[in-house]
């Protein structure tokens, strides 16, 4: 539902080419400097507007953005997706293919694509910036919207959805210790990821036929009244931030009060082994506990901003503050990369598993690099022979 943040729009022509039309009838040197230091006035007006209107998009945006996007943005991307690389390339071990680590290596994936997919755009919008407003031909335009606003908005759905998915399954571990093996298979959870996958590339489908709505403007027009635009702003409200943050908090809750309050039901087993079943169960909620709380603290907020954002469109002197609505969208967007990074952190504090895994992938991968080099015939002939007894096989 960020589309509300990044509207994409500028304002009248008066606004950035002030007495622009008294200037063209005036002056009719192509070199005429504009009365406004920023720009220029032409005197062939009507191949330089016809050349805009068939070629050139042009984006506002303000000085924060590039600064934010281009150094801070991309930073946290590859820092993110980085530290999932290895979130991944653990989970996907066999003796960690549960259920339950199977959406959390998806939630890794989902959260690096997130970002990843808005990089080129980000950078080749944010970098040829020109006095407040960035032309872009249609090509880019498009690649502008769809990566921003169906890409990455469908990839963090999946990973809102799937948090709230682990949060029910963790939910259900707990409540029904008996009944969670056979209703959370690996079969199934991939079933459930598919949908989800699915119902949020659908959902955002919207903006593939709503890419710009005027020549010169890339943008998302909204009419007026809004009618469409915010019937669409209304189902991505709900589906994708306002019943997964509550049903998610409400698990939360659940989990804490059952996890803290009451003993785990155990199994008919030894002391010894109900110890350590309650104390995995324990770790496993814990992580799952930390995991929903870090995703609720940027949803929550943006979640209801853009709830008073929607009531207010319905409004007939509603009047957006585009400037604001960027300054507050890029605090929930960091907010949302460090929260995909904070969940590296926390399978290394609270998951003991995940840091012995980790830790022998990395022997593994320095064995191998050891075994490679030790295996070089060159090598084996120096340690085995000597160095007298090389130069003389040589010679």
């Amino acid at each position: 539902m960020t589309h509300i943040n990044n509207s994409l729009e500028i304002p009248d022509t008066d606004t950035y080419w002030p007495h622009a039309s008294e200037q063209f009838l005036l002056n009719g040197s192509q070199d005429e400097r504009h009365p406004h230091p920023d720009h220029y006035v032409y005197s062939d007006v009507s191949d330089y507007f016809d050349d805009l209107i068939n070629n050139t998009f042009f984006y506002q945006d303000y000085g924060f953005e590039e600064i934010m996007y281009i150094s801070f943005w991309t930073l946290l991307v590859i820092i993110t997706a980085s530290a999932n690389v290895l979130i991944i390339a653990v989970f996907v071990r066999k003796r960690l293919r549960t259920p339950n680590n199977i959406i959390l290596l998806l939630i890794a994936i989902s959260d690096s694509l997130t970002g990843l997919v808005t990089l080129p755009t980000y950078l080749y919008v944010f970098t040829i910036f020109t006095h407040d407003i960035h032309s872009l031909n249609d090509r880019w335009c498009k690649a502008y919207f769809i990566s921003t606003f169906y890409i990455s908005k469908a990839f963090h759905a999946i990973s809102i959805w799937q948090t709230l998915l682990l949060g029910f399954q963790r939910f259900c571990c707990i409540w029904f210790p008996f009944k969670t093996k056979s209703w959370f298979t690996t079969r199934r959870t991939l079933i459930e990821i598919a949908v989800i996958t699915i119902c949020a590339f659908v959902i955002q489908s919207y903006h593939l036929t709503q890419l710009k709505e005027n020549k010169l403007l890339c943008k998302w027009n909204i009419e007026h009244p809004c009618v469409e635009s915010c019937i669409f702003m209304w189902i991505t409200l709900l589906l994708i931030h306002i019943l997964p943050s509550g049903f998610l908090l409400v698990l939360t809750i659940l989990i804490i009060h059952k996890l803290f309050n009451r003993p785990i039901r155990k199994e008919h087993i030894s002391a010894e082994q109900s110890r350590g079943r309650d104390q995995q169960n324990k770790r496993a909620s814990i992580i799952v506990v930390c995991i929903a709380i870090i995703v609720l603290i940027p949803e929550i907020p943006y979640g209801i901003f853009l709830l008073m954002t929607v009531i207010k469109r319905h409004s007939s002197n509603y009047m957006l503050d585009i400037e604001a609505t960027r300054r507050f969208h890029i605090i929930y967007a960091m907010a949302m990369l460090l929260s995909f990074h904070a969940n590296f952190w926390v399978y290394i504090i609270v998951n003991r598993r995940f840091r012995d895994e980790l830790k022998s992938m990395f022997l593994d991968i320095k064995r191998k690099l050891q075994s490679k080099c030790t295996t070089d015939p060159f090598n084996d002939v120096s340690m085995e022979m000597g160095p007298t007894n090389l130069i003389a096989l040589i010679m």
